[in-house]
């Protein structure tokens, strides 16, 4: 063997082995991410008026929310400790199913109007509520024909060079996993799947936060015990 191999596999194990060290070692995972944390002094809030917006497909009606191109005023404010530990806590995932509590629901149309109308705009343009039922009726017309089985030559998927999409039984696409021929292949949204990746990130969250406020803790009690030798020395002296 060539001294030139040997020294490659010795480099591969001496770095392995410093790699293994290093994730293994809890002081120094904390030690990296302290340093790789992003912190603040200062937050700057722009602050928009509320207008019809024309830019979204709501689940029904029209009406859409939005805001005016430029702010009408800014906020600015000085970030305390205080903020960031309240943030945090805010922020914690204490429960896997937090996602149903912070979650964003849907807003009446009703609900929209009276907001845009609080805001100052004295007529909605209702043909935007037209647009919008055009919209969604076309998003429904979609996914190839086949029943069951995808054929090629006849499938409307290929022949426009994607591939099957299958979100719930037979839609959009009413080919079966065992029939689909088409080439681009066949994707079906697996509930299962989604909801182990919401959980892995969650869990990963936690961890970090966990860590985090650990740090804080240590740094705290640091700092005490310096201003209590201070003191002490100052006491002696």
């Amino acid at each position: 063997m060539s001294k030139r191999k040997l020294d490659e596999e010795d480099s591969l194990s001496t770095g392995s082995s410093d790699s293994a060290d290093s994730l293994g070692n809890v002081e120094d995972y904390r030690r990296a991410k302290r340093n790789r944390r992003v912190r603040f002094s200062e937050r700057t809030v722009f602050h928009f008026p509320r207008t019809q917006g024309y830019i979204c497909v709501p689940s029904n009606g029209g009406t859409t929310l939005g805001m005016k191109h430029k702010h009408a005023f800014v906020e600015r404010a000085l970030i305390s400790d205080d903020d960031l530990s309240g943030s945090e806590s805010d922020g914690s995932y204490d429960s896997v199913d937090s996602d149903d509590e912070h979650c964003f629901m849907p807003i009446p149309q009703k609900d929209r109007k009276d907001i845009l109308k609080a805001a100052g705009v004295k007529k909605i343009n209702k043909q935007e509520a037209i647009e919008c039922m055009q919209i969604r009726y076309s998003r429904q017309i979609c996914g190839c024909s086949c029943k069951e089985q995808c054929q090629p030559e006849t499938c409307s998927c290929y022949l426009n060079g994607i591939n099957c999409q299958v979100d719930r039984d037979s839609f959009p696409c009413g080919c079966t996993r065992d029939g689909c021929q088409n080439p681009h292949g066949r994707h079906e949204y697996d509930p299962i799947t989604v909801r182990r990746h919401f959980i892995e990130t969650v869990l990963k969250l936690r961890r970090e936060n966990y860590l985090w406020k650990q740090d804080v803790g240590e740094n705290n009690e640091s700092n005490l015990q310096a201003s209590n030798t201070v003191l002490s020395l100052s006491g002696v002296s």
